[in-house]
C-alpha cells in the first residue's frame, strides 16, 4: 500500500527539477530570435523554474565575444499538463519581453516550420 505512495512523491520531486520537455524544447526555440543573427549558442541547462515556468541557461558567441545569459518562459496553466503549452510571459537577463513583442515572436516564429530545426539544445 505504502509503494504507489513512493512512487508518485519520487516522481513529483523529480518534476521539481527537470523541465518539462516540449515546454523546454519551447523554451529553446526563443533562443534565435532574443540573440544576434548567426550568433553561435550553446545550451547548458534547462530547468523547471516553479509550476509553470522554464529556464534555460546558455551561451552565446557573437562578434568575438562570449557571454552566460539566462530565459524564463512562463506558460499557461494546462490542467493536468494537457494539450500544447504556450508561452505567456517571457523574462532574459535583460528583461522582460512585453506582449506585442512575445505575440510576434510565437505568431512569426515559434508557430512556424523553420522554427524547430533552430533548436540550439536539439540532439
Amino acid at each position: 500500500m505504502l509503494r504507489p505512495i513512493v512512487i508518485v512523491a519520487l516522481a513529483a520531486l523529480a518534476a521539481c527539477g527537470s523541465a518539462d520537455r516540449e515546454e523546454a524544447r519551447l523554451c529553446r526555440l526563443t533562443l534565435p530570435v532574443l540573440n544576434p543573427e548567426g550568433a553561435r549558442l550553446a545550451v547548458l541547462r534547462s530547468v523547471r523554474a516553479d509550476e509553470n515556468a522554464v529556464r534555460v541557461d546558455y551561451t552565446v558567441e557573437a562578434g568575438g565575444r562570449s557571454r552566460q545569459r539566462w530565459v524564463v518562459c512562463r506558460f499557461a496553466p494546462t490542467p493536468m499538463r494537457a494539450g500544447t503549452p504556450e508561452i505567456v510571459a517571457l523574462e532574459t537577463d535583460t528583461g522582460r519581453i512585453g506582449g506585442a513583442s512575445l505575440y510576434l515572436m510565437r505568431r512569426f516564429w515559434l508557430d512556424t516550420p523553420d522554427a524547430p530545426a533552430a533548436d540550439p539544445g536539439a540532439g
